[in-house]
């Protein structure tokens, strides 16, 4: 665990080991930073959807890569992510996505054109994006980092981020990846600001005009 103060603050924020009770607020975290990093709570009515899909099952399907930041009132920033992207695409379709398509209908592909924000997850939950293949090859692992707001601007970011390289890194990765939103100015600094390159390709396919980076270790 590492003991992190504040500035301007005597509150120590630590950076430690994920625990199955820090659930509710990865769901409140992946909220308030799911549009391009600022709240999206005014573009879905179900407010759990997209830590279902993007930070949910790495806590209850690999736990031991995630790591999360923790101040005087909780939980309020976490990294997660997957040592085998290919191994946890497979672990999904076995364990996590069954029982949300279950819960949730895929929506109408005839209306797409009139989709709103949740029926748009939703569809990933029925239809999961991949990343290419090619950059898997190369960037085998792969990882999700958000902050609530209340810890933004405070260096936490990049601690966090260290944390979570350096236990893929003794767990024998060797390289990982983010896809991020070609929109998210502050999330594609943030990630070239700290050791991640943009892979070249054509990826134009890819939703929402994802952005590829990797990093070696």
């Amino acid at each position: 665990m590492c003991l992190l103060k504040k500035p301007g603050d005597r509150a120590l924020v630590k950076i430690q080991p994920a625990k199955l009770s820090d659930l509710d607020a990865f769901y409140v975290i992946s909220l308030v930073t799911g549009d391009r990093g600022t709240d999206a709570s005014h573009l879905y009515e179900d407010p759990h959807l997209l830590a279902h899909i993007y930070s949910a099952p790495y806590l209850m399907l690999c736990p031991e890569l995630c790591v999360v930041a923790e101040d005087g009132k909780g939980v309020a920033g976490y990294a997660v992510g997957a040592l085998s992207t290919r191994d946890f695409d497979m672990r999904l379709e076995k364990k996590w996505w069954p029982g949300l398509r279950a819960k949730y209908a895929a929506p109408e592909l005839s209306d797409r054109q009139n989709w709103s924000a949740d029926q748009h997850r939703i569809q990933n939950i029925h239809h999961p994006h991949k990343t290419p293949p090619s950059i898997v090859s190369e960037f085998p692992s792969h990882l999700h980092l958000n902050l609530h707001p209340r810890l933004h601007r405070q260096g936490i970011g990049p601690k966090l981020l260290g944390a979570w390289v350096k236990n893929a890194k003794n767990r024998g990765s060797t390289a990982a990846h983010v896809g991020v939103n070609a929109h998210n100015e502050n999330g594609l600094r943030f990630w070239m600001e700290n050791g991640f390159k943009p892979i070249t390709g054509n990826y134009s396919s890819q939703p929402n005009d994802t952005r590829w980076l990797g990093r070696q270790f």
